[in-house]
């Protein structure tokens, strides 16, 4: 019985590394990121991750999982001090109900 091998090749490492890698879909209004760079602690990286998301899912209002968090190095106070940053400053929408993780929505102007 002959047992069939793939041999990897340099464009079969660089497709797999591509679907395995994370990414960030544009146009990003340059105003947006602008607003988020302002303000204090992790708000620009978790209006990132919240960007990622949605592009990601294809839906308006995201969870944002621990282990992107994590890969941003945002922790679970720092989520919250930037969630409550970018509301006030009218970048996103935040729906929290008791006992689920909170659901963040783009605000329309900062949507593509």
């Amino acid at each position: 019985m002959i047992q069939e091998v793939e041999v990897q090749t340099e464009i079969s490492r660089q497709r797999e590394r591509r679907m395995q890698a994370r990414f960030l879909k544009g146009p990003i209004p340059m105003d947006d990121l602008s607003a988020a760079s302002r303000l204090p602690g992790q708000a620009l990286a978790l209006y990132l991750a919240v960007r990622h998301r949605c592009d990601i899912s294809r839906s308006a209002a995201v969870t944002l999982p621990a282990p992107l968090l994590r890969q941003l190095g945002i922790n679970k106070d720092g989520k919250s001090r930037a969630i409550r940053a970018l509301s006030a400053a009218g970048l996103i929408i935040v729906e929290q109900r008791r006992g689920r993780s909170a659901r963040v929505t783009l605000a329309s102007n900062s949507s593509t």
